[in-house]
């Protein structure tokens, strides 16, 4: 039997939490993430944080969601514990009046949570995006393009945020306004160290950012190129200078890609980066 608790401090949910989530820090640098920013900044409001215990008082898992994004899920019980947690969850969302849109999880645990939630509820779900996590210890020395790593400066929030509603576009993931684009682009700018363009002679033509630090390591996510800059390189070269630079203070870089795109997939395996798990964010219709 499970016990599943939920928590209103990030701070004590993330001491209970923490040595679970860091049996596989770079394949839980999402939840890991999350919590870091929870617990340093008042970024995300009112998240759901839910704890999952045996009968012994082991943390078996844990469920984070920052509505309204998917419900982050940690799960590492047999395969037959699952019809049972996803049980108690469902519970615990009816009693509050909760909603969940959808799951990010492993792989295996993606599909098994959501066909058990499925089955008790009489929903359907479709796969949004089936992904890979990728960990990154050191770059390999591959060519550049032309041009520059540089840090994105005030003035160009207009451009950040054009760019941050492509990359939205291109992944299918929940929308942004525009009008909530440029307050994220002004936000990175003054407050986020690592948000870079690559620029050919002074024109930005790609970009990468770093966030969410673990306690070893820092995701690299928000790469994207304009479509009339493709194929060139740039997304190449910017994550490879910036993994570099991540890599002086911190032990490793981690990232998710679509594995159904194969020439980011390519990409990010020739800088260096080697695959740690995958993982899949499903929705509930």
């Amino acid at each position: 039997m499970y016990k599943l608790t939920q928590f209103k401090d990030p701070t004590v949910f993330h001491d209970k939490v923490h040595s679970f989530l860091m049996e596989d820090e770079a394949a839980n640098n999402l939840p890991l993430g999350l919590l870091n920013t929870m617990k340093t900044s008042d970024k995300y409001t009112d998240p759901l944080l839910l704890l999952m215990e045996n009968e012994v008082g082991t943390v078996v898992g844990s469920f984070i969601m920052t509505p309204p994004h998917y419900l982050v899920s940690t799960l590492k019980v047999e395969k037959g514990g699952i019809q049972g947690i996803a049980e108690q969850l469902i519970a615990f969302c009816e009693n509050n009046n909760i909603t969940i849109p959808g799951f990010v999880a492993e792989k295996e645990t993606a599909l098994q949570l959501t066909h058990a939630w499925c089955h008790v509820m009489g929903k359907s779900f479709n796969i949004r995006m089936r992904q890979r996590v990728y960990q990154l210890n050191k770059v390999n020395d591959i060519p550049l393009s032309d041009g520059k790593m540089v840090p994105v400066r005030k003035g160009q929030e207009g451009l950040l945020a054009r760019w941050l509603l492509g990359f939205i576009e291109d992944i299918e993931v929940l929308p942004m306004s525009g009008e909530e684009a440029l307050e994220r682009a002004k936000d990175m700018i003054e407050n986020e160290p690592y948000v870079y363009f690559w620029e050919v002679d002074g024109k930005p033509v790609s970009m990468a950012r770093g966030a969410r630090r673990t306690e070893n390591g820092i995701t690299v996510n928000f790469v994207y190129t304009p479509s009339e800059y493709r194929k060139k390189g740039y997304a190449s070269s910017v994550v490879a200078e910036l993994s570099r630079l991540l890599l002086k203070h911190h032990s490793f870089c981690s990232l998710y890609t679509d594995l159904d795109n194969p020439t980011s997939n390519k990409i990010y395996m020739e800088i260096g980066y080697k695959p740690v798990c995958d993982s899949m964010m499903i929705s509930i219709v």
